[in-house]
């Protein structure tokens, strides 16, 4: 993932605040030791671009000592191959600007992938443990690990692949230029983001 795709827009920065204030829920599952939080599902129009939300969609994280599982409730506009991707910032508290948005990674690391029917809603669910190895494929330039499962920033990134394309359907489902001669044809399509323990400092707008 070029380091362009993780950079936000100034202008779309106070946009963050306003979505984890108004629409964030977290609850303590003390029974499981656990957090869930829910967040809105956004449309990503260029790279990490913010836009709208998507109606009716969201996303859940659930943290324990162990990782981090989530579920993913969106629609998407046309038909395909649909892959998901953590992105992971294990201490925003210490990132130099806010959301971490100008700070590389820990980690980016396939978390699923599906093919989705054109009309159908789009469900999504994977899990994450702290430490690794991982499974599903690492970007190289942030190839680091899950260390702070209960505090880490965490964004999903939903990225499609284009139609399947006979012989190569799992390369689309588990690569991030899968189906994508070139890089070219693999879109970013939405996005949510799960602040964890960006608080403080991490957490101004930028002046």
């Amino acid at each position: 993932m070029r380091r362009k795709l993780l950079l936000l827009p100034i202008g779309s920065l106070f946009l963050f605040a306003l979505a984890f204030t108004a629409q964030v829920s977290v609850q303590n599952v003390s029974a499981a030791g656990a957090s869930s939080e829910t967040q809105p599902v956004y449309t990503t129009p260029d790279g990490f671009l913010l836009g709208s939300v998507v109606p009716g969609a969201y996303a859940r994280l659930v943290r324990n000592q162990n990782g981090i599982t989530t579920n993913v409730h969106t629609s998407l506009e046309g038909s395909g191959v649909y892959t998901v991707w953590w992105v992971v910032f294990n201490h925003p508290e210490d990132c130099e600007t806010y959301l971490c948005t100008f700070d590389l990674p820990d980690l980016v690391v396939n978390a699923t992938g599906r093919i989705v029917p054109s009309g159908a809603p789009a469900n999504f669910s994977a899990w994450l443990g702290i430490g690794g190895p991982y499974s599903g494929e690492v970007i190289p330039d942030f190839n680091g690990s899950l260390t702070n499962p209960e505090g880490a920033l965490i964004t999903l990134v939903v990225r499609f692949h284009g139609p399947p394309i006979p012989g190569q359907v799992p390369e689309q489902l588990s690569t991030f230029f899968g189906g994508c001669p070139n890089g070219e044809g693999c879109v970013d399509e939405q996005l949510v983001v799960f602040p964890g323990d960006c608080s403080g400092d991490c957490l101004v707008p930028f002046p």
